[in-house]
């Protein structure tokens, strides 16, 4: 069931697609009839034993497309995904996934204690002018991202969507603003005319996010303590969340294979909507979310090598914008059946866990210093099937170091499997 909050953002969001569509279409007409539906799919399976403990988790993803072409030779279209997925927060992270205590854009439109949600709803209209996309979707710092490369669907160390250890806080794409509503512009690619490369610029804005309250906003156990020492939980919201991102692909002749270059890069900045907390005196603790990631990926015949790095502010009102910092870097070596990768990451969560606020000590608060270091590892093989089923094992190492206020230093191995299916 929807909220409040999400009925009148997706009011406002249909009125503006309307009214931006219509102003598309001008006085022509349709040229053709609309396209048929274009009905895609996947689901993954993984299944593993962490330190000798078995576990498991499942990810399904259906959406539909549909678009038609009018006279003018503008596209217009829309677009839903339908997700099935227990372990999604309810809320994107301003940091790590298991660190943050502040959260940003929605994951979609549904109960935030369901396992199946509506992922994403937008309209699109494309042309000479580039791209326009209107509703609830992954904005350009998302999409235009590049991470270190992977063979597999849902573990990874990093940008994951099944983490059996429960301890990888690594997390490098530039997402606050999740699936909330917004609008996003791309223009057409290329620059000077692809001479130098395929160029894409893209931007997103999202008037406000961040609807969640109590202990919603916060992912996993997040919470202040107040001058008594009592727990705090705390309700946020962002408002003027924009997001500008830029993605450059080059190919070099080299011998017999291209060499083929991918870069990102992005920054995402949120206005602080005005944090509510139950003690007032903790308000100033917060301020504008900041975010800004880069990435690269190198590819030579079946071999690719990349990384990526994040660094934000997690939405802490402090003077630097390390108060998390996540890089990735890996590399895999693709057949077409059998493929093969080597991944690694590391995050460090200075001021981003429950942190910050302790008691009073002569009238001011004394910081608790509750940091969160992470290592990881992975290293996996894969073999592809026809039909676009995918089977695959991987060897996963998590250090996390933590304060004993979080729970202590943990170590975690697991021996995953993942089974894919795509249509």
């Amino acid at each position: 069931m929807l909220s409040a909050a999400q009925l009148q953002t997706l009011k406002a969001c249909a009125f503006g697609a309307t009214a931006t569509f219509a102003l598309f279409a001008g006085d022509g007409a349709f040229a053709q009839e609309p396209d048929p539906i274009e009905v895609k799919g996947e689901l993954t399976i993984v299944t593993g034993l962490v330190d000798g403990e078995l576990k498991s988790d499942a990810n399904a993803r259906l959406s539909a497309t549909s678009s038609t072409v009018l006279q003018n030779g503008i596209e217009l279209g829309g677009s839903a995904t339908v997700r099935a997925n227990g372990n999604e927060p309810a809320h994107r992270y301003a940091g790590g996934r298991y660190s943050s205590l502040l959260s940003g854009g929605t994951r979609g439109l549904g109960s935030d204690d369901g396992d199946v949600f509506l992922e994403g709803a937008y309209l699109f209209a494309k042309g000479g002018f580039g791209s326009v996309n209107i509703g609830h979707d992954a904005g350009v710092a998302s999409r235009l991202a590049v991470t270190s490369p992977s063979i597999f669907r849902s573990i990874g160390v990093n940008d994951w969507q099944t983490d059996l250890t429960g301890l990888n806080d690594v997390h490098t794409v530039n997402d606050f603003s999740g699936q909330s509503a917004k609008i996003s512009y791309m223009p057409p690619p290329g620059l000077l005319g692809g001479l130098i490369g395929q160029f894409q610029l893209g931007l997103s804005y999202a008037p406000e996010i961040g609807d969640c309250s109590a202990d919603g906003c916060a992912p996993v156990s997040g919470f202040v303590v107040g001058p008594n020492g009592d727990l705090v939980s705390v309700e946020q919201s962002w408002q003027d969340v924009l997001e500008t991102a830029v993605y450059y692909q080059n190919g070099i002749d080299i011998g017999k294979s291209p060499l083929t270059v991918g870069l990102s890069a992005s920054y995402v900045h949120a206005e602080d909507g005005g944090d509510q907390t139950v003690d007032e005196a903790l308000q100033p603790l917060f301020g504008d979310y900041r975010s800004y990631a880069v990435g690269m990926n190198v590819a030579y015949g079946n071999l690719t090598v990349g990384g990526s790095l994040k660094s934000s502010n997690a939405g802490l009102n402090q003077d630097r914008d390390e108060d998390y910092l996540a890089f990735d870097a890996g590399v895999t070596y693709e057949t077409g059946e059998w493929n093969f990768m080597l991944g690694y990451g590391a995050a460090e969560a200075e001021r981003d866990a429950a942190l910050l606020v302790g008691p009073v000590l002569n009238g001011t608060l004394v910081p608790l210093g509750l940091d969160r270091q992470t290592q990881t590892a992975q290293a996996g093989i894969s073999y592809v099937f026809d039909r676009g089923v995918t089977l695959g094992a991987a060897a996963q190492y998590v250090d996390s170091d933590k304060a004993d206020a979080l729970g202590g230093p943990e170590k975690a191995g697991a021996i995953v499997f993942e089974s894919s299916i795509k249509f």
